[in-house]
């Protein structure tokens, strides 16, 4: 592909030979002849002078580069949409493998492909190109949106329901029971059926080994756009909101109803029955105890606060000592001249 192909593909202004041809894609220090690397990130600037790239795609700001160069505001956002036309898909086959076991009643869309050793479950539906890999189990009644890709050995459970280009990679498992049980008077647990189901809206991408646990009763749902990280927990009833980010090991616990465009960092823990809103940013292994408004940004750790307060007592932390004992030789010298004024 020709490098002005590229500029024009990502809207970017292109510095240099337009007519190069690009062959493929490598970070700045590994990239060769007929590479293009990207810049997004400036500590890594130090590789423009020495990158055998043959083109880099760079934020406005960069000037005086020998190669070929593309600007763009956001340079990340361009080299995401450059990968996808360089990315050949690594798994060739198509079709539907004898050795896949669909039940009765299965409606199957046109252009599927089912691996050997999926197990497609009664009555389930699975939509136009969609692709289903070996171990996967689709339950009853499961329906499966227009190319949907399923990686192996996910489970998606009775009646849930999976949008159009969803994407959900191996391990996971959509709609297992959520955790409902009532106590009785001498503290034995009578378990509550989980009678409702898991929906996945469209273009959501769920990680490995991620867990989604069906609603007690009505529906757990994942709205448009979500993008969920590996060994996520989300608790029966949940519902997360368009666009949002749910990075490794969070956990939500159940009804709990998280925004639009919300970001929560690794190992965030969320208490049930609350809502977070619109726009949050939730720091790395910070404890959500209750609601938080639209647009809120709180800092790591338990309980959560506003991010500028945890950034004041982080770097307060390390003086804590030193500060420790100028308390102690203040009330030392409190003593003595409390000392003084009684022997006066």
């Amino acid at each position: 592909m020709k490098l002005g192909e590229i500029a024009r593909f990502i809207n970017g202004e292109l510095i240099g030979d337009g007519e190069i041809e690009i062959r493929g894609i490598a970070p700045l220090d590994q990239a060769k002849e007929g590479d293009i690397s990207f810049l997004a990130n400036k500590k890594y600037k130090q590789y423009l002078s020495s990158t055998k790239a043959s083109a880099v795609i760079v934020p406005p700001d960069i000037k005086n580069i020998s190669i070929p160069i593309i600007k763009t505001t956001s340079p990340y956002l361009a080299y995401a949409r450059v990968a996808q036309l360089f990315y050949k898909w690594p798994y060739p086959f198509k079709g539907i493998s004898e050795k896949a076991f669909i039940a009765q009643g299965v409606r199957l869309g046109k252009n599927v492909t089912i691996y050997p050793q999926a197990y497609i479950d009664e009555e389930a539906e699975i939509g136009d190109e969609a692709i289903i890999f070996p171990g996967v189990y689709i339950g009853p009644k499961v329906v499966i949106g227009e190319k949907t890709i399923v990686y192996s050995n996910v489970s998606i459970l009775a009646g849930c329901r999976i949008g159009k280009r969803v994407i959900i990679h191996s391990g996971a498992v959509i709609g297992s029971d959520g955790f409902g049980f009532a106590p009785d008077e001498e503290g034995k647990y009578t378990k509550i059926p989980q009678m409702g189901i898991v929906v996945i809206e469209d273009d959501v991408e769920i990680g490995a080994n991620t867990t989604i646990d069906r609603a007690a009763l009505g529906e757990t749902r994942i709205k448009r756009g979500t993008k969920i990280d590996n060994l996520v927990q989300l608790g029966h009833n949940v519902e997360v909101g368009e666009d949002t980010i749910l990075v490794s090991q969070v956990g939500i616990a159940g009804s709990t109803k998280i925004g639009n465009k919300v970001t929560l960092a690794g190992q965030v823990g969320v208490v049930g029955h609350i809502t977070i809103g619109d726009r949050v940013k939730v720091g790395a292994k910070t404890g959500v105890p209750k609601s938080l408004p639209e647009g809120a940004m709180v800092g790591s750790g338990i309980p959560a606060m506003p991010y500028h307060t945890y950034l004041r007592v982080v770097s307060i932390l390390p003086k804590l000592p030193e500060l420790l004992n100028k308390i102690r030789n203040l009330e030392k010298e409190l003593e003595r001249v409390k000392g003084l004024i009684e022997n006066d």
